[in-house]
């Protein structure tokens, strides 16, 4: 009962706040927006939490109910302000990703990774581009685009659809305790996928730019992608040599000197053309696999450090969501959640052929890539920012379709790591850093 007295207490102390500062928006209402969120989402997620739902899913539904679409408390110009959350959050869940993954211990997988990467998740891809252009007179916003920008355009979003949670899947691995070549496999899996995901969307958010503007030349074109990337990637080896030496001579406030880097690339990165993304992901492998600090200690540090920033960006989320745009959008994101998962079974049994495969592997695999969470949120917030004339509307879809994975996956990957017989085999559960 407390989380709801907390929350009824804090929606009257926002009205009242409100109705005394009517310009409130503009005179401090970026740090009342952040404060007010970060209070909402935590007690909200607490309740979610109580009835057996992922507290991601909390966060989102506290700011869709404090949001312009149904209490109005956070109103439009405050979500306005707080866009560098957005980015400050993209980087963090980057830099964890990559520090998850270590090249060394996943050779003897490599082999299977590769091609589940390339046939299932790159698969998908395809197929959800396609879907979403076949879905044409049911998305307003594609329906009025000339075909070639559709076509950019809908390979954006279905990069952004195809994206996974390595979040979701560690706290799934934690809870059951759960160890073994399914577990494993999907561990290292979701986060090759993303890195791939991760790549592939600055690529094609670029050459989608170039499209839709009208200014399509080849050189520009591939100059400018060029320097995303492989700027992106060379800022990102000095970002992790940076952090690499900090932990191994310094060691102290680890945590909020990481987020103060990423509040730093988020910043930075967006003025001088280079992603996010990209940066925070290359600093994190060079930690795991070049570096000879901790990745994982650095992690462990930084991950309360980032809580705040995850739970207002989670909750920005839904308050940018706008429910009537969502609702005339439902038939699509239906059809969009079903084919995902179909694609991804597909791919991942085609993909997992051959006596060497695992049998466990084979049948199960696909499950870690249902998931979804914050990687998907922060490329739809930057498919928002790419196209302004129709960011909300995409923004709205790929939301829709994430928040019905959040809801649905957690459930269905728990009954998978269960039924594989790889459940309290850990005999320490590993970090999980929300």
């Amino acid at each position: 009962m407390i989380p709801i007295f907390a929350l009824l207490a804090l929606g009257g102390l926002m009205q009242a706040a409100r109705s005394f500062a009517p310009g409130v928006a503009h005179a401090g209402g970026t740090e009342l927006a952040f404060g007010f969120l970060l209070l909402a989402a935590y007690f909200t997620g607490k309740l979610f939490n109580q009835v057996g739902l992922p507290k991601l899913t909390g966060y989102i539904c506290a700011g869709i109910i404090t949001g312009p679409s149904v209490l109005d408390l956070v109103e439009k110009p405050m979500t306005m302000q707080l866009k560098l959350v957005g980015g400050v959050a993209t980087a963090i869940l980057a830099l964890e990703a990559g520090a998850e993954l270590n090249l060394r211990s996943m050779r003897a997988q490599f082999g299977t990774i590769i091609r589940i990467t390339v046939v299932a998740v790159f698969g998908t891809m395809f197929v959800l581009c396609g879907t979403l252009l076949a879905l044409r007179p049911l998305v307003p916003f594609l329906g009025a685009l000339p075909f070639e920008h559709a076509v950019a355009v809908s390979a954006c979003m279905s990069i952004a659809l195809s994206a996974q949670s390595p979040a979701v899947v560690m706290a799934l691995i934690g809870e059951t305790r759960a160890d073994g070549p399914l577990t494993r496999m999907i561990l290292t899996l979701v986060v090759v996928a993303d890195l791939a995901i991760i790549v592939s969307y600055g690529i094609a958010s670029s050459a989608a730019t170039s499209v839709v503007s009208g200014n399509v030349n080849f050189y520009d074109a591939v100059g400018g992608i060029g320097w995303e990337v492989f700027g992106s990637i060379g800022v990102g080896i000095f970002i992790g040599f940076m952090l690499g030496l900090f932990l191994i001579y310094i060691n102290k406030g680890v945590g909020l000197f990481t987020v103060m880097m990423c509040f730093i690339v988020a910043e930075i990165g967006y003025a001088i053309h280079l992603d996010p993304l990209i940066i925070a992901l290359t600093a994190g492998l060079w930690m795991e696999n070049v570096s000879r600090a901790d990745a994982r200690h650095l992690v462990r540090q930084f991950g309360q450090a980032s809580l705040p920033v995850y739970l207002v960006f989670f909750a920005l989320a839904g308050a940018k969501l706008e429910l009537s745009v969502l609702f005339n959008l439902l038939v699509p994101v239906a059809i969009i959640v079903i084919t995902r998962g179909s694609s991804f079974f597909v791919g991942c049994r085609l993909a997992t052929r051959g006596p060497t495969v695992d049998p466990v592997v084979r049948r199960m695999a696909w499950f870690g890539l249902v998931p979804q969470a914050g990687l998907a949120l922060a490329l739809a917030e930057l498919v928002r920012r790419t196209f302004p004339a129709f960011g909300d509307a995409a923004f709205a879809l790929v939301v829709g379709v994430v928040a019905t994975n959040e809801l649905v996956a957690p459930v269905i990957l728990r009954v998978a790591l269960l039924r594989s017989g790889e459940a309290g085999r850990r005999e320490e559960a590993p970090v999980i850093a929300h």
